[in-house]
């Protein structure tokens, strides 16, 4: 991004509230959409990768309008119903999910604008209705496996179990469109993704850091939401951050995974300035030893998506990254919340990057 341009985005965001000059200085942001409100389902996973697809896309130079984050809710359920069917009930059957499911349902299905389908969300605007939302998504996801193990229990064909769950999903958050009008043409969730998110599945990279696996390989992470079984590039802690540092640098946002209670639960807090608090709260940098230690006694989990947009400083001079949460506006400061550095090594899980985004020192060492 070019400096001037760097320069516009900054200013318009900070006038949005994004980023409060008065607690925060010397800030990196990155080009992105307005914020998204998940409205109490359990989707976080797809609302941040959705915002780091539209980033991406505009990161590109293209005009993207804001996506449904609910086409991929949708397609990923049937995916992960099949799965489940085959492998007789055995498998993971959850809502929650990560980036790499986005990318993979984008990759075959394409994607859909937010104003074509919302998943039933649009005229959810009130906490009453919010809270009833999130009911029906729990009895949406219990019957979906209720139905599933019964017609495991009978042998029956994957496709009369995907078309019942489909038939559930459709009675609970309406069928996703297999065309539409946008912008005054008739459009497939392949040509609109054509047209509008020109991108490619394949460059984009899962991070993490933990010295239970080798470094600088591709590694199997042992977290209950990888039913895919999707491998992460596993980088010493210090080269993780300069990654994610230096793609930030470079104009490229990140999808975050990781925890948001952290040790004795109270380091996330809803003001949206988050430290450590407890275990290791008067460390100077959280070290590899202690960022394992936290991982391996569960401390450490994973239990929320967000999108790393930028990094800033406060007035003592301490490093904090911005993610863009989905909670709405009121949550957070305006909507986004602060990690300092130490609870950002200590309490992530992993990123997702572009391939292009990383240092030339780091990409070195990378074993194909």
């Amino acid at each position: 991004m070019n400096k001037t341009l760097f320069l516009s985005v900054l200013t318009s965001l900070l006038l949005q509230g994004c980023v409060s000059s008065k607690r925060f200085s010397n800030t990196t942001l990155v080009e992105t959409t307005p914020l998204k409100h998940q409205k109490y389902t359990g989707q976080c996973w797809s609302f941040a990768s959705t915002s780091l697809l539209e980033a991406e896309s505009m990161r590109l130079g293209y005009e993207i309008p804001e996506l449904s984050s609910f086409y991929f809710v949708y397609l990923n359920y049937l995916d992960n119903a099949e799965d489940y069917v085959k492998n007789k009930g055995t498998s993971r059957l959850n809502r929650g999910d990560l980036t790499f499911s986005v990318l993979e349902v984008f990759e075959k299905y394409g994607a859909v604008p937010e104003s074509v389908y919302s998943g039933n969300l649009a005229n959810v605007t009130s906490k009453k209705q919010m809270m009833n939302r999130w009911k029906e998504e729990d009895e949406m996801n219990a019957l979906i496996k209720q139905k599933l193990d019964s017609l495991i229990k009978i042998n029956a064909s994957v496709g009369k179990s995907l078309e019942i769950v489909e038939n559930i999903l459709i009675d609970y958050i309406g069928e996703v469109p297999k065309s539409f009008i946008f912008q005054g043409k008739t459009e497939t969730p392949k040509t609109f993704a054509k047209k509008f998110l020109p991108l490619a599945p394949e460059n984009y990279i899962e991070l993490t850091s933990y010295n239970h696996h080798p470094f600088y390989k591709k590694v199997m992470l042992e977290i209950p939401a990888n039913w895919r079984f999707k491998k992460y590039l596993n980088l010493p802690i210090d080269s993780f951050m300069n990654t994610i540092d230096n793609a930030l640098n470079s104009g490229y946002s990140l999808a975050w995974d990781g925890d948001i209670g952290g040790g004795d639960r109270d380091g996330f807090t809803d003001s949206g300035y988050v430290r450590v608090k407890g275990e290791y709260e008067d460390e100077k940098l959280i070290s590899q030893e202690q960022r394992q230690s936290a991982y391996k006694r569960g401390t450490t989990r994973d239990e929320h998506n967000m999108h790393l947009v930028g990094y800033t400083y406060d007035r003592k001079g301490e490093k904090f990254y911005i993610l863009k949460n989905t909670w709405g506006k009121n949550r957070g400061i305006d909507g986004s919340y602060y990690l300092s550095e130490n609870y950002f090594r200590l309490r992530t899980i992993s990123v997702t990057v572009h391939k292009d985004a990383f240092p030339p020192k780091v990409k070195s060492k990378i074993e194909h």
